[in-house]
C-alpha cells in the first residue's frame, strides 16, 4: 500500500521557512568569508609591495655608503699620510674600516664585493672605481644591459690636478 504523505500549510510555510533562513546564513558566510579572503589578498599583496619598496630604499642607502667609501678612499689617493696629521690620520682609517666592514657584511653579490675590495687594496686587475660604481647601478636599478657608460662619471680633481696635487709623475 502506498503512504500518503501529508503537509499541512503551516507545516509547509515552516519548511520552506527554515530552509530560507539556513540558505540565507550560507549565503552570509559565504559572502563573508569571501570578502576575508580578499581583504587578506589584498593587504597581502599591499605589504608585499611595500616591503619591496623598504628593501629598494635600504638598498640606495647601501649605495650611498658605496659612494661615500670610494669618495673618501680616493680622496688623498694613497697620500692621507702627506696631508693628515697622526689623529686625523687614525679617524680617516676608522671611518675607512668601518664601511669596508660594513660593505663585506651586507653585499651579496661576490664579484662587486670583490671587485671593491681588490680597487682598495690597489690590486693592478682590479676595475676602475668608475666600474665598479656602474656595477652597483646595475645591481641597484636592477638593469642588466645598462645603456649608460660608467666611464663618463666626472671625478674631481682632473689626472693633471691630481699629479699636481700629489706630486706624482707621469707613472703616477
Amino acid at each position: 500500500m502506498a503512504t500518503i504523505i501529508q503537509a499541512t500549510i503551516g507545516q509547509l510555510l515552516l519548511g520552506t521557512s527554515v530552509l530560507a533562513i539556513l540558505l540565507s546564513v550560507i549565503q552570509w558566510l559565504l559572502a563573508n568569508w569571501i570578502k576575508i579572503r580578499l581583504e587578506q589578498s589584498i593587504r597581502h599583496e599591499y605589504d608585499k609591495k611595500l616591503e619591496d619598496y623598504r628593501f629598494s630604499q635600504l638598498q640606495r642607502q647601501k649605495a650611498e655608503t658605496i659612494a661615500t667609501f670610494f669618495a673618501k678612499w680616493i680622496k688623498y689617493r694613497g697620500h692621507e699620510k702627506d696631508f693628515l696629521d697622526e689623529k686625523e690620520l687614525i679617524n680617516y682609517y676608522e671611518e675607512l674600516n668601518k664601511m669596508s666592514l660594513e660593505l663585506s657584511l651586507w653585499i651579496k653579490d661576490e664579484q662587486l664585493l670583490n671587485e671593491i675590495m681588490s680597487r682598495t687594496q690597489m690590486n693592478e686587475k682590479a676595475s676602475d672605481t668608475k666600474a665598479i660604481v656602474g656595477m652597483v647601478r646595475k645591481m641597484i636599478l636592477e638593469i642588466k644591459r645598462d645603456k649608460f657608460n660608467s666611464q663618463n662619471i666626472t671625478l674631481w680633481p682632473s689626472s693633471e690636478e691630481t699629479n699636481r696635487l700629489f706630486k706624482l709623475d707621469k707613472k703616477g
